[in-house]
């Protein structure tokens, strides 16, 4: 039994409130998954497949992490969601629907935030405390999504690039864990540069492309950042067709279909060094929000 299944998300995040330990706390990289449906309506849905692909990847290597679901895809497959909590993950929301925040309206993303973490929470029965924008699309534009997130009871967020980028960016943001001025903490995706651009290097499409050389170049500037990895279920999906997807143009399409079979591969040399799921390390990311020099924006 982990210790996710003894504590409750809520009672560790109190626990870190003014409670967390001295030093630097578990050491390693979180493994989190962004679970969406990234096909159009219609399609045959691939995310579940995929989902549970991740699933025993992490179980086969004792992995532990933490699964931001998508509001639809939930409601698409609540047995999923009930499976990857059966499983030892945490659950965490990736909004109510796959739409950068910066796209969104206040009341909209409100109204859509507090069905969809109501319907997580009763489906896996403990609190939903931890939320991750899509396409990490907390940018200064989107900068009043902080105040809803709080507003309904979220007490981390993972959702921004700290400086510029090609998707998302927060520049000016710290590159370590710190609070918004509402209460909320923000753990930023860890970073690296690669010319004027911020690279969230250790998920996704960049983990795909990235050479080894470059990965590890990039890997030596990690410094005090918290570490973690992130992917989606089509990251692994080798055998969904090609087609351009509704939401992006053919080169994007086509970067995002390619080169999948790497993701394993680079998630199989991060295993050995696997952390426990968010919520367990909130005590030592509000740790170290609280040495670094306050910077809430």
């Amino acid at each position: 039994m982990t210790a996710q299944e003894n504590i409750s998300p809520a009672t560790l995040w109190q626990q870190s409130q003014g409670h967390a330990p001295a030093g630097g706390g578990a050491p390693g990289v979180t493994f989190s998954v962004d679970v969406e449906d990234h096909l159009p309506a219609g399609a045959a849905r691939r995310f579940p497949a995929m989902t549970r692909r991740l699933l025993d990847f992490m179980e086969g290597h004792g992995i532990a992490g933490t699964f931001f679901i998508e509001g639809s895809a939930a409601r698409a497959d609540p047995d999923l969601v009930r499976e990857i909590a059966r499983r030892g993950h945490e659950i965490g929301s990736h909004s109510y629907r796959h739409v950068a925040l910066d796209r969104e309206t206040p009341d909209a993303f409100r109204a859509g935030m507090r069905d969809t973490k109501r319907h997580l929470e009763d489906l896996v029965g403990t609190a939903v405390i931890g939320f991750r924008a899509p396409a990490f699309s907390l940018v200064p534009a989107s900068r009043w999504a902080v105040g809803v997130l709080a507003e309904l009871g979220f007490a981390y967020s993972s959702s921004v690039v700290p400086g510029p980028a090609l998707i998302g960016g927060y520049p000016g943001a710290p590159r370590h864990p710190f609070k918004w001025a509402e209460g909320v903490l923000e753990i930023p995706c860890p970073v690296g540069r690669v010319g004027r651009w911020t690279v969230p290097f250790q998920g996704g499409m960049y983990l795909r492309y990235l050479p080894p050389w470059r990965y590890r170049w990039l890997q030596a500037q990690l410094g005090q950042q918290a570490n973690w990895t992130y992917c989606h279920p089509y990251d692994i999906d080798v055998d969904e067709p090609f087609s351009r997807l509704a939401w992006c143009g053919w080169t994007a399409s086509a970067l995002l279909w390619a080169n999948r079979g790497v993701t394993l591969r680079r998630w199989e040399r991060l295993a050995a060094h696997s952390a426990r799921p968010f919520v367990e390390r909130l005590p030592e990311f509000t740790s170290q929000a609280g040495r670094k020099k306050a910077l809430l924006f």
